[in-house]
Formats: structure tokens, sequence, C-alpha cells
């Protein structure tokens, strides 16, 4: 059960038991991932603890910047992270340390000009509105969200993440009227088969590269990546369509869809996922090699494992497997010894920890993918890079 006051309570289920690597002496694992899986399935050196439920009162004063930070009023243009990191060292704790104060409307939804500030409840250094000048008002301002949703605008409502089956059944663009290899802002196009939804307004959508899981190597599908906007001129077979915007150049192939009507929720309660989440980078959309703050990545988990739009996720590297050439440890040494007729045993390597960079928050889910906002980090996020859910340290 989610809560907007807590961290929910970690729901237990099996986990499957990570792929053993196997092969020569130059594909062995790390003597730290050892082929015996560790009592909670995990391989030995990649252990996690469990999901913090309730912060001590010193674990919660641990997550303060500082305990004697003034009043902050928020502004116009602030978002819940940028008042989070503020205040907090790790923003996925908000959820536990707000305080909704029962003498304050609304004391879940911020405005512009609200004063948050540190107050003590039970003991316990919490966050919550110390003032809100606006209450005197029937009408306040609109409540700040959770993320920048100007900056989002092209994920939140036009970018896909779709099957092979579902691109390949849309209709799609044949030609257009000046029969160039590709158009723009003003030109017509033509649609096949026929548009036959109500809407007179379409995206045009490119098919991007293939998500791939690198866990289980699945095909996840395709981002379908947004070009533009079309009005229909006439209906028909073809239907013929008007570029009303364009992001990127259309090109003959491309796919017409209706333009998602699904608003993001900018008052999705953030929370920790409800279940382990084990994640990785596999896309970095509109990116070469890495993102930063305020930008977005794609994920190999979704619904099926239990993620929902709010969810936030520590960002963490993976730690690098590196040869030992020090130790004189003789069980490791003949562990990783050359096959008969070698006579120089080959050093043992060893998996580093994995050290978090940031967090990130989940705001589009599907079956077995989704796109997060990195809300927080200390270096760049690239491919490879781990989303799970946040642990005891």
């Amino acid at each position: 059960m989610r809560s907007s006051k807590g961290l929910p309570v970690l729901l237990s289920f099996s986990l499957i038991t990570t792929a053993l690597l196997s092969g020569c002496a130059s594909e062995r694992p790390p003597v730290n991932i050892v082929n015996q899986p560790a009592p909670d399935g995990l391989p030995l050196g990649a252990t996690r603890g469990p999901v913090k439920g309730t912060l001590t009162p010193e674990e919660t004063k641990a997550q303060f910047i500082s305990l004697k930070a003034n009043e902050y009023t928020v502004k116009k243009g602030d978002t819940l992270w940028s008042i989070a990191n503020h205040f907090l060292k790790d923003p996925y704790y908000w959820p536990e340390i707000w305080y909704d104060n029962p003498e304050i409307k609304n004391p879940h939804k911020i405005y512009p000009g609200d004063k948050i500030g540190i107050m003590y409840i039970g003991g316990k250094p919490r966050l919550g509105i110390a003032m809100r000048p606006h209450i005197r008002y029937e009408t306040l301002p609109p409540a700040i969200s959770a993320i920048p949703l100007e900056d989002l605008k092209p994920f939140l409502s036009y970018d896909q993440i779709m099957s092979e089956k579902q691109l390949e059944s849309a209709p799609y663009v044949l030609a257009n009227r000046n029969q160039t290899t590709t158009t723009s802002f003003g030109d017509v196009v033509y649609a096949r088969p026929a548009l036959t939804e109500n809407s007179n307004t379409f995206s045009i959508l490119g098919k991007g590269k293939p998500l791939v899981d690198p866990v289980t190597g699945d095909f996840l599908g395709y981002r379908a990546i947004y070009k533009g906007q079309a009005e229909v001129m006439h209906r028909g077979d073809p239907t013929t369509l008007r570029i009303t915007k364009s992001a990127r150049e259309i090109m003959d192939g491309d796919r017409v869809l209706p333009v998602i009507s699904e608003p993001f929720n900018k008052d999705v309660t953030p929370s920790i996922p409800a279940v382990p989440i084990d994640a990785v980078v596999i896309d970095i959309p509109d990116a070469i090699t890495q993102v930063a703050t305020y930008q977005v990545v794609i994920i190999n988990a979704g619904s099926n494992n239990g993620l929902v739009p709010g969810d936030m996720l520590r960002i963490s590297k993976p730690g690098q497997i590196v040869s030992d050439k020090y130790t004189t440890n003789p069980k490791e040494l003949a562990k990783n010894a050359e096959p008969e007729g070698f006579e120089i045993p080959s050093p043992p390597r060893v998996k580093l920890p994995d050290f978090p960079i940031g967090t990130a928050m989940v705001f589009r889910v599907y079956d077995r993918a989704a796109l997060a906002l990195v809300v927080q980090t200390k270096r760049p996020v690239r491919i490879g890079d781990l989303l799970q859910t946040p642990t005891a340290d």
C-alpha cells in the first residue's frame, strides 16, 4: 500500500538468481561473485538490505543538509525536487520527511509564496508548510509540480515505447505533395490506410532503435520518436494532412497516430517502489553518451515489475571488475589457476562495490520499460547505470 506520509512496506517476493558466467579463464566471474547464490537469491558481493520503512530520529536528522536551514519561500518555477534538494541529501526520503500540517489547507500541495521550514514532530525533524500567505484568498495560484513539466512535454505528450506490431499496424506517411525526401512545417503529406479516428489532429512518429534488455536479451519495444503534428485536410484513402508542428524532419514511412490525450498527473505522489527494482539504463533519448539533472532515461523495468508513476529510484554506477595482482591467498589463486600445463596462475578478478550518484523519478510506465527523470545526480548518467529501489545503508 502506498502512502504520501511514509515509505511503503516492502512486499516480499522471490528474486531470480543472476545468471552465472562460465567458460575459459578470461571469462571467470570475480571471486566475490561465486557460483553459489546467497540466501536471498542474489550473488555474493551484490547483496542489498531491506527497503527502509521508517527512519529513526537520528537517521532523519542525517538526511538534512542542515538542521539550521532558514525557511524557504516557494517561487514560481520551483519543483518538488528543487525544494527537496534545498533541504535533503537524498530527495527520495521526501515522502517520509514531509509533514502534512493539519492547520494548513491542502498541505500536500505546495504553492508559490508558501514558506517551507523545518519543524519537530514527535522528536523528529520534518519538513512542512510553516506559513501560507495566500490562505486568506479563495483562489490560490497553480500548485507546483513534482517535475519540470515544460521540459518534459515531448516525453509526456508524444514520445512512446511501442511494440513492433503496434508500429507496423499504424498508418504511415505514403508521400508528400512536393515529392521531396523530407517534409517540415506547412507541407502537405498523404497517409494510408485511411485515418478513421474522430480526431483531426495526429502525431507523426519515427521508428527509433530497438530497446533490448541487457540482462535477459529480450526485445522490449521501439522508442517511437515524435517528429511533428498534422491536421486533417481531407479524409479518404489516402488521407491528406498539413504539417502544423515540426520537431524533426518527417520522412515517408513515418507513422501517424492520434495525439496522446493522457496527460501526466502533476499531482502524482512521490513514493518508494513497493517492491525491489533492479533496473538498468538502456537508452538516453536525445543525448549521445550521457545525461544530467532534469533529463530523461529509459530503463528495463515497468508495470510488470511493479513500477508506477511517481516511484523514485536510486541511480548507481556499477562497480568495475579489476584484477587483484597482489593477493597471496592460495584458495583464490587455485580457483583461478590456468588449465594444466601452465605454471603461473592468473590473478582473481574482484567486483568493486556499486556506488550511488543520484536519484530518478519514474513518470511514464509501460509493461516492461519506463521513462524516468533524473532529479539529482553528482555525475553524468550513462547507459548501463543502475536504477534501484533505495535501500537502508
